[in-house]
């Protein structure tokens, strides 16, 4: 069959060499204009082949290995060339195309660099890392060259290669992603309550009794026929491993561990006494814990669940990031994980904004020991900053302007999406960060390296008193306009292979946020989320969302629904905010697929209190709250809230409100609804604009259908309060001093219909709004009702 298949390739090529002689790509290979290549090969998929998903000869996982980590690739032959280089590396690492590619060569980043003969036309990779993104590269080689791996001048004559294409190249890449690995016994665990500097306390689960599965749960039934099968158990049910290794992270690679621990034989003293403690570490550092079955022949199976932990470390006095010397230093700063120039990527409108980066401080920071996590960084008032953009978080940090200008009523302002750089912003037009890219001021954790598994473990992210903006991005109305292409930013996004997190308190207080356009906080990716408290209290965000015509983009906490662990409302507070003109959909989403239970039976504490929502989303049907199978024993406490919709005579825009989208409860394993406490109180709205009396357009709080009030109804929600939002005999224009939005929509697509400068009438330019009560006679004043900035 391979020689049919060999003899088919070589028609192929013989058939298409004037394509292939035309090729030609950015790859170093010698002159771009050298025809006396060889022909170029390329992958075999049903993008360059065109037979369908199921074709057997497709690249892609191989289904003879059923734990899916095995890959088989095929390619095109070449006739009479003297063979193939086949390399391989991590989407994260190599994604950015040809430069990428070249970045990586002669580093442990390039996972793959092989060289097979002329007849050979597959390759299968066994027993790769679970849950990765892998991307391949291949070019087709000359007998007239020496083909020496490392020295690049003996493949002048070689082929460009296939596979260096970067996003927008989507025909010009193969990238494949190994499955999830089966389910694992979780044999350790770290308590970080006892972690101290130089030591951690490792915990064992040695027997299956000790994993808290329940067996008249059809999920649990499964999971122990998985334990059985891939893993050496005795008949006492005790767990196979015998060996502890404990490394530091690729974050920290030059901390240190006790040199016992780096492959340590667990004793049966250990194992009586259920942990050991492991010394001899660097603080602040991360490292990485496995217990591993000498028994298993593959490295990637003898392991069980990879356990990542950091060391303690106290974090110094607040530094100051000062604007002057980082101006002074901009120029020759690192942009991490990049070759390029920072004065030529972000130097013109760096220049423009007069701002200083950050980015490098905070990339040094992650992998710095001398700096603790908790680390408190100020900026200054009055001065501006900017971000790289996907800044990782995996480590956790204070970021605020300092307090004593803020006493002094100055505020540092922190930008991004400002840098030009068609080899780094690939997906953007033009190279232009702003135009059209997807983008995040932060990236909430990373991937892993590779080969790494485990998860992250932050204390705190916390971020005060700043103004956070993106001031050359494009909303769909500047795309209708013809200027630009709406951007596709974030605050918050998260790489799909990226690690598990566990992060124990994000604040956001008394900040702005501008100009992100198509997500607040995106989680994504199959691995499990934790956020054990988030405030966000006191915050204003306008001219955000407008991603398309029907607000479009992610929710502003959107959450993926694919991992039954993940909690990230466990306690999660929104108050004292004040949301204007921001057409995003739903404020909290989360919907867990059916094909996934719950983990660790989670409970939702919600607050949304003391909020004031002007214009909330007038595009579309986001409802405030987006949620499907809410947990048992959750509460929400929704209270004090002030809802207002206004527009100006003669504006054509809609305006909608939509409430809560919250069809059911979780069903418990015994078949029983979940049961959910609703503290509902003292929620208003003004008297214009209203739909039959009410703020809302559709989907009240107690509507019947799929609200809270058919909660109550099914006996699943305990209600104390109402789920009315009382409507205050007074309009929104007479309440307040300038709330309609500034510009006048001649269409419901208006390039600036959704735009505000400022919501305290400061504003200098023609989108000044201010939300200061003017008349304080009222139900909603008199009931505390709303942000309690506007009462002053």
């Amino acid at each position: 069959m391979k020689k049919i298949l060999n003899q088919i390739m070589l028609l192929f090529v013989a058939a298409s060499s004037i394509t292939f002689v035309g090729c030609k790509d950015d790859d170093n290979n010698g002159s771009s204009t050298n025809t006396d290549r060889e022909f170029m090969t390329m992958f075999i998929t049903d993008n360059t082949r065109g037979k369908g998903t199921s074709y057997p000869y497709n690249c892609g996982l191989d289904g003879a290995y059923p734990h899916g980590n095995t890959i088989h690739l095929y390619w095109y032959g070449v006739d009479d060339c003297a063979g193939y280089q086949i390399q391989m590396g991590l989407q994260i690492k190599v994604s950015g195309g040809a430069e990428a590619w070249q970045k990586v060569q002669g580093t442990s980043d390039l996972l793959l660099d092989t060289i097979v003969g002329p007849k050979q036309l597959d390759l299968l990779l066994k027993d790769l890392q679970y849950s990765t993104n892998y991307r391949f590269a291949i070019r087709a080689l000359s007998k007239k060259d020496r083909n020496i791996k490392g020295d690049e001048t003996t493949f002048a004559h070689a082929s460009n290669w296939f596979g260096h294409g970067n996003g927008r190249q989507w025909q010009e890449y193969l990238g494949i992603t190994t499955d999830d690995r089966y389910p694992t016994p979780m044999a350790i665990y770290v308590n970080q309550a006892e972690t101290t500097e130089n030591d951690m306390h490792v915990y064992f689960n040695t027997n299956i009794s000790q994993l808290g599965l329940n067996l008249n749960d059809d999920d649990d039934k499964d999971k122990l026929q998985a334990y059985y099968e891939n893993f050496n158990i005795d008949e006492n049910g005790n767990l196979g491993y015998e060996y502890l290794t404990v490394t530091p992270s690729p974050n920290n690679p030059n901390s240190t561990v006790g040199e016992k621990w780096k492959k340590y034989k667990i004793t049966d003293e250990d194992r009586a006494r259920g942990y050991v403690v492991v010394d001899g570490l660097t603080a602040n550092s991360v490292y990485v814990i496995d217990v591993i079955d000498p028994r298993v022949p593959v490295d990637i199976d003898a392991k069980y669940n990879t356990c990542t932990a950091r060391s303690d470390g106290q974090p110094g006095e607040p530094i100051l990031l000062s604007h002057s010397e980082l101006m002074a230093q901009a120029a020759d700063m690192a942009i991490p994980d990049r070759d390029a120039k920072r004065a030529d990527v972000y130097g013109p409108k760096a220049d423009k904004y007069n701002a200083a980066p950050i980015s490098p401080t905070l990339h040094d920071f992650i992998s710095n020991t001398n700096y603790a996590e908790g680390q408190t960084f100020l900026l200054e008032g009055g001065k501006t900053y900017y971000l790289d953009g996907n800044d990782i978080t995996c480590k956790g940090f204070v970021l605020r302007t300092d307090p004593e200008d803020v006493a002094k009523g100055l505020r540092a302002r922190v930008i991004c999406g400002i840098g030009e750089s068609s080899d780094i912003f690939t997906q953007a037009k033009e190279g232009r960060q702003w135009d059209g890219c997807p983008y995040s001021m932060f990236t909430f954790g990373r991937s892993p390296e590779a080969g790494e598994g485990g998860e992250i473990y932050m204390k705190k992210l916390a971020f005060y008193d700043i103004d956070f903006d993106n001031p050359e991005c494009f909303n769909y109305g500047d795309q209708k306009a013809g200027i630009g292409t709406a951007t596709g930013n974030y605050f918050f996004n998260m790489f799909s292979d990226g690690m598990a997190i566990t992060l124990d308190s994000l604040v956001m207080e008394n900040c702005t946020f501008k100009r992100i356009v198509r997500g607040f906080v995106r989680e994504q990716g199959p691995n499990y989320k934790l956020w054990n408290h988030v405030l966000i209290k006191n915050n204003l965000f306008f001219d955000c969302g407008y991603y398309s015509n029907g607000a479009g983009g992610y929710c502003w906490i959107d959450g993926a629904g694919n991992n039954g662990k993940t909690n990230m409302l466990a306690d999660f507070k929104a108050i004292e905010n004040t949301f204007y003109d921001c057409p995003f959909p739903a404020f909290i989403k989360q919907q867990l697929a059916e094909e996934y239970k719950y983990v660790d039976n989670p409970k939702w504490n919600i607050t949304f209190s003391n909020n004031t929502l002007v214009n909330y989303n007038t595009r579309g049907d986001g409802a405030i709250f987006k949620l499907t199978r809410i947990p048992n024993g959750s509460v929400f406490n929704v209270e004090n809230n002030l809802i207002i919709l206004c527009k100006q005579a003669g504006d054509q825009r809609k305006l909608e409100q939509y409430g809560a989208y919250v069809p059911d409860t979780e069903t418990g394993a015994d078949g029983s609804a979940g049961h959910i406490t609703l503290n509902f109180h003292n929620n208003w709205s003004t008297n214009n604009d209203l739909t039959n009396g009410s703020i809302f357009s559709s989907r009240a709080f107690d509507n019947q259908k799929d609200g809270f009030g058919n909660l109550v109804t099914l006996n699943k929600a305990t209600l104390n309060g109402s789920l009315q939002v009382s409507v205050a005999n007074i309009s929104a224009t007479d309440l307040l001093i300038s709330p309609c939005p500034p510009h006048v929509a001649a269409t419901a697509e208006d390039q600036h219909m959704h735009r505000a400068d400022a919501l305290d009438g400061t504003a200098t330019t023609a989108y000044n709004v201010n939300l200061f009560f003017k008349d304080k006679n009222n139900d909603i004043f008199t009931n505390n009702v709303g942000a309690a900035r506007w009462r002053k």
